[in-house]
């Protein structure tokens, strides 16, 4: 181990000496006449349960009941033992060995152990096919309790395990034809039944290895329409709701029946931008709607006031290497008109549309149907507006995912609207987005792939940190996408509904001594 490096050390002595932050918790205790049965709203079913795919939307919430991951996330994303009791690097991140907990067992009675991690990791792993682990060579088995992740390159390690969407699964969950069958994890719910676009059913995994749930079944109701969700809440069809939207949180807010909980993300909303070909190629066309955005006032207007202005910046604060001294796009609309000038755009038939060389300045912002879909399109609205006072005709399209793709593997889009992207934890993963191999990528800077990489391969916090800052300052400069607005988590439940507390960590739903008190 690096002695000099306190991030280093950091990561290790979570996992040598952190424990009981994960198990120390006291559960709440049962009142009497308490129910133990949680409805909870979601906006998108779960449509896969195994470890090579991860369901969209809202199933992560889900998933975090039914399997955990090696390393866990506390409230407020400080990193803590999870099936893992311990870690350590030998060589400054190039191989990680973690001590796994003897005491685990999967729902369906077989032992949490070093073949199951083995398993789950495999080349059928989402993680390993969408490349989040590319630099993984192998995993060894030292012993039952034991195993080391040899890397081709250093890396934070434990940071990469600690998401949802590559859990460690049981290898039961296959058939003997190596199919998929049930899902069976170690968490503190187990999967019970299912009914697709309707419900999903967890009963209480009462020999679960931590502290023993409250509650005794989790239902989470399907529910698309962010207004029927809350209806859903405010009639008490459902206890707890989550992904609100932001116009309805300043009235529920004043509900005395209803608490609402709210938390600044990890995620960040922000337009990626074709660089490879149309309006978007020219950086100067970039740096003309940056300036024009407003997004303090598209806060204020369209979200209610929830949330914060990003202007630009890549990294919500709760975001570790979230710079905070940046200079960041000042809403400028002058300035922008002036960019576009001298890059030689010019409305020369006076129609309020700006054009060069015969090519009129239009673009089409795409929004993708789902769960992000109720901020998303009036923010797109909003800035559709703001960009026609420089000059830009922009028009919306709302598509499916599908469709997006296939936008995106043709190459034939301007922006798309987007949130988080390779977000998990406080890890600034994210700037894989920008890299030239990324799949979701648009932009092609090898200086950029380069910094990028050399950030990943790193344990050393000082020079982690200048090659991150010089990572946000290069996203300021070239603006392979525009970041508006930092999220803000909300999830809103019925005041008998105690003893939860909301995360910074986007995909996890935190059910940790939640109980219901019967309603007077």
């Amino acid at each position: 181990m690096n002695k000099k490096s306190n991030f280093l050390t950091f990561l290790i002595m979570s996992g040598l000496i952190a424990t009981f932050l994960l198990t120390s918790g006291c559960t709440a205790p049962q009142e009497d006449g308490a129910t133990n049965e949680l409805v909870v709203a979601i906006s998108t079913d779960v449509n896969n349960w195994y470890l090579d795919k991860f369901p969209g939307g809202d199933g992560r919430f889900v998933w975090s009941q039914v399997y955990e991951t090696l390393v866990r996330l506390d409230t407020d994303l400080n990193i803590v033992p999870g099936l893992a009791e311990s870690w350590e690097t030998p060589d400054d991140g190039k191989t990680w060995i973690f001590h796994l907990r003897d005491d685990v067992s999967f729902h369906d009675g077989t032992p949490f152990d070093a073949n199951s991690v083995v398993f789950s990791y495999s080349n059928e792993s989402y993680v390993k096919k969408m490349g989040a682990l590319k630099a993984l060579d192998h995993i060894e088995i030292i012993d039952d309790s034991t195993v080391k992740f040899v890397m081709k390159k250093p890396m934070p390690l434990p940071f990469y395990l600690t998401h949802v969407a590559w859990p460690v699964m049981s290898p039961g969950c296959v058939d003997e034809n190596g199919n998929f069958a049930e899902p069976i994890g170690t968490g503190p719910f187990k999967f019970e039944e299912q009914t697709p676009d309707q419900e999903i059913v967890l009963v209480r995994n009462d020999n679960y290895w931590g502290d023993k749930p409250v509650l005794e079944t989790v239902t989470f109701k399907v529910i698309p329409e962010a207004t029927t969700r809350v209806m859903a809440l405010e009639t008490k069809e459902v206890d707890m709701a989550i992904k609100l939207p932001e116009y309805d949180v300043s009235r529920l807010e004043e509900e005395p029946d209803i608490n609402v909980y709210r938390k600044l993300t990890t995620f960040t909303d922000f337009l990626q931008f074709n660089c490879n070909s149309g309006v978007f190629e020219d950086k100067e066309v970039r740096k003309a709607v940056a300036y024009s955005i407003n997004t303090e006032q598209m806060l204020n207007t369209v979200l209610e006031g929830i949330g914060l202005p990003a202007r630009g910046r890549a990294f919500s604060p709760v975001m570790m290497y979230s710079n905070p001294d940046l200079e960041l796009y000042e809403y400028d609309v002058e300035k922008a008109r002036d960019i576009l000038s001298e890059a030689g755009w010019q409305d020369s038939d006076n129609d309020g549309v700006l054009e060069k060389e015969g090519e009129p300045l239009k673009a089409t912002i795409i929004v993708g149907k789902g769960v992000w879909a109720s901020r998303h399109i009036p923010m797109a609205e909003a800035i559709q507006g703001t960009l026609q006072k420089v000059g830009m005709d922009a028009d919306i399209k709302v598509l499916e995912s599908g469709a997006i793709n296939k936008l995106e593997n043709e190459g034939q889009f301007d922006v798309i609207f987007r949130t988080g992207y390779f977000v998990w934890g406080p890890y600034p993963r994210h700037f894989f987005v920008h890299q030239s191999y990324c799949p979701f990528s648009h932009y092609n800077n090898t200086e950029y792939d380069k910094l990028a990489n050399a950030a990943d391969s790193t344990v050393d916090p000082e020079k982690q940190q200048q090659l991150y800052y010089d990572l946000q300052d290069m996203v300021l400069e070239e603006l392979p996408a525009f970041y508006l607005v930092h999220e803000e988590k909300i999830i809103a439940a019925n005041t008998y509904v105690k003893g939860y507390q909301i995360t910074a960590e986007d995909p996890w739903l935190n059910l940790d001594g939640v109980y219901l008190e019967e309603e007077q």
